[in-house]
């Protein structure tokens, strides 16, 4: 996650990256900050989902990245560890 501060303790916008392996992995990724959906889900291209750029209200967040794959027979879904920071 790039995070980048608002001053006066306004905020501040994200922009959740993801890497996904291997990365012929074909699928989505849907970035949430505390539980609720960042955006829609983005595709992963070349192992890498780029997800929208976000304001997020001050306080405490937690981003996590679930993948979901095209081909389930292929590749497992899988939910990312918790990035905690706090704007």
């Amino acid at each position: 996650v790039i995070e980048v501060p608002l001053p006066f303790g306004l905020g501040g916008f994200a922009i959740p990256i993801a890497n996904v392996s291997p990365s012929n992995a074909t699928g989505t990724v849907q970035f949430k900050d505390n539980g609720n959906n960042l955006g829609a889900p983005v595709p992963v291209f070349g192992g890498t989902a780029v997800g929208p750029f976000e304001f997020l209200p001050p306080g405490e967040q937690r981003v996590t990245a679930v993948f979901t794959p095209t081909d389930p027979t292929k590749f497992k879904s899988s939910t990312s560890n918790t990035v905690r920071f706090r704007f």
